[in-house]
């Protein structure tokens, strides 16, 4: 789907964002102390709104201009805070952040421009928490062009590939979610890592 045609579409309640962000944002709860967050490629913006509806500053930038203005109309107590940005872009960049964060973006670069991303993005936070979509997602027509569908072993390659070290975890399952105790669907436990159809990794430290 086009991302103009995506954008133009109510896909993303408050509602419908906050249950199925939900592992991601108390992962990006469970490794942000307070300090600034920095999402770069906001989308709808739903996510910086719960973000800041939680008590977190929080600020983005995204490239299309009309990913501000229908975020803005949604969510008043984002204006002033988002802006057109480029991710690979280090003016881009106005602060240092304690987190910066993004979900279903690095999947649409090539292999050289996400190492780019990873070490500029390093460079002005503490830590990333960024989430992918990976190989073991059923249904892949809902998730826009030039999707790449990657292992989660071709991700930690590409972390390792820039220098940084990192942790893995996972979250959505495609068979019987339901049906899956509250722990097991933890983005922490064991099972989500092994079978969730989107990766998260958090991004701490350079390696030696």
């Amino acid at each position: 789907m086009a991302w103009n045609k995506w954008l133009k579409e109510k896909r993303f309640t408050l509602f419908r964002s906050a249950i199925i962000q939900e592992q991601f944002i108390q992962c990006i709860m469970d490794h942000t102390t307070g300090g600034k967050i920095l999402e770069t490629g906001f989308g709808f913006g739903t996510t910086l709104e719960l973000l800041r509806d939680i008590g977190y500053s929080v600020g983005g930038f995204d490239l299309e201009e009309i990913a501000i203005k229908r975020a803005e109309q949604r969510y008043p107590k984002l204006n002033g805070s988002l802006y057109v940005g480029n991710i690979l872009d280090k003016s881009c960049y106005h602060d240092d952040y304690e987190t910066i964060i993004h979900q279903g973006v690095l999947e649409h670069f090539e292999d050289s421009d996400i190492i780019s991303i990873l070490k500029l993005q390093y460079s002005k936070c503490k830590q990333i928490v960024f989430d992918v979509p990976n190989s073991l997602r059923k249904n892949v027509e809902d998730e826009g062009d030039g999707t790449r569908f990657e292992t989660p072993y071709f991700w930690e390659t590409i972390l390792k590939k820039s220098g940084l070290k990192f942790k893995r975890f996972g979250r959505n399952y495609d068979y019987n979610n339901d049906l899956l105790p509250k722990k097991l669907l933890r983005y922490d436990s064991e099972l989500m890592k092994r079978v969730g159809r989107s990766s998260i990794f958090v991004v701490k430290g350079e390696l030696k």
